[in-house]
């Protein structure tokens, strides 16, 4: 097979697992804001950062135990591909149920930490506390649709998740709008939805399908260690979508208000499916990335990097024609024309946040690239520049001097100074012949 058709088998799997974890809150988005009201979509938002926590924290270990479960794959020892496979289950169930019962005991203060409203506040606390309960289930079923990929199976992984997500919309439906349960019917949609996810990928590996099978696990400080600095990168990333909106949600109660926490909520689904379009295209790439790094086959690790890139241009390209051509459309599936605030807010707010899907991609994609190679610390640098740094900075500093609806064009600006110190390590990489 050769490595363009290989590439595309991993991709189109990826992308579109990371399309459906992107429809579970979406979809809850949609049912929440036209079903209950603007308030409630607010507080799904400012419950986000939490989920995109426990979203990280999951894709530190799986992204970090694929990359090495891969490389050895590639190198014949499948032996030490089941160890690590096995450690990385039991380790993520276990932080899950940790993280679930911290959660559920300190859900009062937590729901405060997040910036709930009076308005908000009940709302937050119905759709966190439900959603917390299923974290552990969460955490389990995204873990091992990475590592379905890894085991060579990433057709299986799409199925699942598309399942899941259809169960979702359908229980979203019935517990939100048929039988009046608002936002907490929306929650326990998600919630069963992952539950039932969960359990698809255990039978798999239970029935032993493929090369990696669960054995008795050694829990050695070595692999742990080198599993969490691999994945660190990738968790940095995909918790940046929680410390974003943690940061915007802060900004804009303090220069906007109430409307612009309904606004952003919108302009933040659009942008989780920006990022996890990007982070799928990773997730494509990695496994292969890995896998030839271990063979030391450069020519195919440059063939799968230039088909990775021209990938991230199109869709980049295709976010930001939807956010200046599409606007009005994206955002009466969450709002409607009746919240008149709320929506032409959302509205005007969506085209200038839409410059920042030209570049964040390119940053997303430089960042995974690095991980694949084992490259962490440059890939950790990118990360935490475009994902917290700078993103304090600029937006801590930009409404002040240009006013409060300039908190809108932020991302463009902090992603374009985090490009060009990523293009710079790229550039040198490539120098010294490490790419």
């Amino acid at each position: 097979m050769s490595v363009k058709k290989k590439f595309f088998q991993y991709l189109v799997p990826s992308v579109s697992a990371m399309w459906f974890f992107s429809i579970y809150t979406m979809v809850d988005g949609m049912f929440v804001g036209r079903g209950v009201g603007d308030q409630a979509l607010a507080a799904v938002n400012l419950a986000m950062p939490f989920v995109n926590t426990v979203f990280a924290i999951a894709l530190l270990i799986a992204v970090g135990a694929s990359t090495w479960i891969t490389y050895y794959m590639g190198q014949g020892n499948t032996e030490k591909g089941n160890h690590l496979f096995s450690v990385t289950v039991f380790i993520v169930a276990g932080i899950g149920i940790l993280i679930t019962s911290l959660s559920l005991y300190f859900l009062d203060p937590l729901v405060t930490f997040l910036g709930a409203t009076e308005e908000t506040y009940g709302y937050v606390k119905d759709y966190l506390g439900i959603v917390i309960s299923f974290s552990t289930f969460f955490m389990v079923a995204y873990t091992l649709e990475v590592l379905v990929k890894a085991d060579g199976f990433p057709s299986l992984s799409i199925t699942y998740v598309t399942l899941a997500a259809f169960i979702n919309i359908v229980f979203d439906y019935l517990l939100v709008i048929r039988l009046g349960m608002g936002i907490k019917g929306a929650a326990y949609a998600t919630g069963l939805a992952q539950f039932l996810s969960c359990i698809a990928f255990l039978i798999h590996f239970i029935r032993q399908k493929g090369s990696l099978k669960f054995i008795k696990p050694v829990f050695l400080w070595s692999d742990i260690k080198g599993i969490l600095r691999v994945g660190f990168p990738e968790s940095l990333t995909e918790l940046s979508i929680g410390f974003t909106t943690f940061a915007f949600n802060f900004v804009i109660i303090r220069w906007i208000g109430p409307h612009g926490i309904a606004a952003f909520g919108v302009l933040m689904y659009l942008n989780n499916l920006v990022m996890m379009t990007m982070i799928g295209i990773n997730q494509g790439m990695q496994p292969l990335v890995s896998y030839f790094n271990g063979k030391n086959d450069q020519e195919s690790i440059r063939e799968i990097t230039m088909l990775s890139f021209k990938t991230v241009l199109v869709f980049s390209l295709l976010f930001f024609f939807i956010s200046q051509q599409l606007n009005e459309y994206v955002v009466r599936l969450f709002i409607s024309p009746e919240h008149e605030t709320s929506y032409q807010l959302s509205v005007s707010a969506l085209k200038w946040f839409g410059f920042g899907f030209l570049v964040t991609g390119l940053n997303v994609f430089i960042s995974g690239l690095m991980t694949a190679l084992k490259q962490s610390q440059k890939a950790s640098t990118i990360s935490f520049l475009r994902g917290y740094v700078l993103v304090v900075v600029v937006l801590l500093l930009i409404p002040g001097v240009l006013g409060s609806h300039a908190i809108w064009i932020a991302p463009v600006i902090y992603e374009l100074m985090t490009l060009i110190i990523a293009g710079t390590m790229l550039f040198n990489m490539r120098r010294v012949g490490i790419l």
